[in-house]
């Protein structure tokens, strides 16, 4: 009987885990998950980083100032890229770099906002609003569950998935944490595949005459 592989528990993904894997890979070539300003705006709704009130005010200043509006997109595309390389560079060394702490910081900086006691117009009550960036503080937001998983020594367990085609960002939640796919139903069970066929097409080699067989490995 064919096994099946125990489907893994639902687990809540770290927001930069979720933002960074926005890029994604399909047999190595990237894969655009927020191809332009609207996508972006509609991704930091559904995550609760902007109201949909400021989601449609951003969309129409944005729209009419289409330089404002690359600018911004790549500022989330920088964040993205450093999440990336800080996370090879974990994997590889086990900490990041220094310049890319710099960064970091230099992002979560760029978030800071303060809270301002505003009078209504009919002059009937007053409302606390937030005042500052809101994309600005979006993009701090997600830099910042990233500097939390530093800041909770919980780094080694942040993975690059081992899958070449794959490459997605995840926080290894397993009890022996030696995860080294992002989802052990497809990166895993392919993994497994290709060393099943490396060996049998080892085994069906005609062996050259005075050396031994080679022994596959992936």
């Amino acid at each position: 009987m064919k096994q099946v592989a125990p489907k893994e528990p639902e687990q809540a993904e770290e927001l930069f885990v979720t933002f960074a894997n926005t890029l994604s890979y399909s047999r190595g070539r990237p894969v655009e998950g927020l191809p332009d300003i609207d996508a972006l705006l509609s991704w930091l709704r559904e995550q609760g980083l902007i109201s949909d009130r400021a989601r449609a005010s951003e969309a129409g200043r944005l729209h009419r100032d289409v330089p404002e509006a690359e600018r911004r997109m790549e500022r989330f595309q920088m964040l993205r890229t450093l999440l990336h390389e800080t996370a090879e560079e974990m994997t590889s060394t086990g900490q990041p770099s220094a310049e890319q702490l710099r960064a970091l910081n230099h992002i979560l900086r760029h978030g800071l906002h303060y809270h301002q006691l505003r009078h209504d117009p009919d002059a009937t009550r007053y409302t606390l609003a937030q005042v500052g960036d809101r994309l600005d503080q979006a993009r701090a937001t997600i830099a910042s569950s990233f500097a939390q998983l530093l800041a909770d020594d919980a780094s080694d367990r942040l993975r690059v998935c081992a899958n070449e085609g794959c490459r997605w960002i995840f926080v290894d939640h397993s009890p022996t944490g030696r995860r080294r796919w992002c989802d052990m139903r497809t990166c895993g069970n392919q993994a497994k595949v290709a060393r099943h066929r490396a060996r049998a097409k080892a085994r069906a080699m005609p062996p050259v005459h005075g050396v031994p067989p080679v022994q596959a490995s992936v």
